[in-house]
């Protein structure tokens, strides 16, 4: 599927008040000179990020100088190694406000970094995957498949942040924006995309995911996602989807038998 930079559409287009993207030194060079020929106002910051702690560059991009450095300087204070719970949660709030994602979805992003990473519940002793917790904490039995934002590995989304419900009123309001942009600037990906997020997908608690076919409360088939057409797919994607193949449903999208907490089913086909 062709790259589509819904972030850039989004911030052309007025919908966004400003992007944060990552990438190496040369890929940010070209990033930050993409984005300063539309006009845009750059800044740039270095950091050690992700589980890897890979050293890449920050790019902050909007529309006034103000608004690029305060991207940044929100930013700065979530790079410290040592910062606690509550004060990652206050300055990730910021960020999120400044890159102009909806309140509601932001104020629950950060009552989960108070609540500890990875937790399901408040002292729970175990963790799992961030997508995971997200996913339960926001699972509707009628998810929109405009809010999936599960598909990130392989570049398939239309927003950029985690909703607090897949069926949240205000996110969806900047996905339908988003998607009538994709649909005018980006017309021959756009079915591939919507293909992508329209499909029915399982998350586990280690965050493993597969696109799963079902017959009323059962997985009759399930598969790796991947980014189409002919993507690369990852082992534990594959493994996983190979055990839920034939696996009960309950009526919260729980898979039976598959340990706790259980596999949820995001089942992004019903509002096509």
């Amino acid at each position: 599927m062709p790259s589509i930079d819904t972030e850039g559409l989004a911030l052309r287009a007025g919908v966004k008040p400003g992007l944060r993207i990552s990438a190496d030194a040369l890929g940010a060079a070209d990033i930050a000179a993409r984005y300063q020929s539309f006009g845009c106002f750059v800044a740039l910051a270095h950091a050690r990020i992700g589980r890897d702690r890979r050293p890449q560059v920050l790019v902050y991009a909007a529309p006034t100088q103000q608004g690029a450095l305060g991207l940044r300087a929100a930013e700065h204070h979530l790079l410290e190694p040592h910062l606690s719970d509550r004060d990652r949660a206050f300055f990730t709030r910021e960020l999120g406000l400044r890159l102009g994602y909806p309140t509601c979805c932001v104020d629950a992003f950060a009552e989960r970094i108070l609540r500890g990473s990875g937790r399901l519940h408040a002292g729970d002793r175990d963790r799992h995957d961030d997508d995971y917790i997200a996913a339960s904490d926001g699972w509707v039995a009628r998810p929109d498949w405009r809010l999936n934002s599960l598909l990130m590995r392989q570049r398939a989304r239309l927003i950029s942040f985690t909703p607090c419900r897949l069926d949240c009123p205000a996110a969806l309001a900047q996905a339908v924006v988003l998607h009538r942009l994709v649909r005018e600037h980006a017309a021959a990906a756009a079915p591939v995309l919507e293909d992508m997020l329209q499909r029915p997908l399982v998350i586990g608690r280690a965050g493993a995911r597969a696109w799963v076919r079902r017959i009323d409360d059962r997985i009759c088939a399930a598969e790796a996602p991947r980014e189409l057409p002919g993507g690369a797919t990852e082992a534990e994607d594959v493994d996983h989807a190979r055990s839920w193949a034939n696996a009960s449903l309950d009526g919260h999208g729980h898979l039976l038998g598959a340990g706790q907490p259980a596999p949820r089913l995001l089942d992004f086909s019903i509002l096509r």
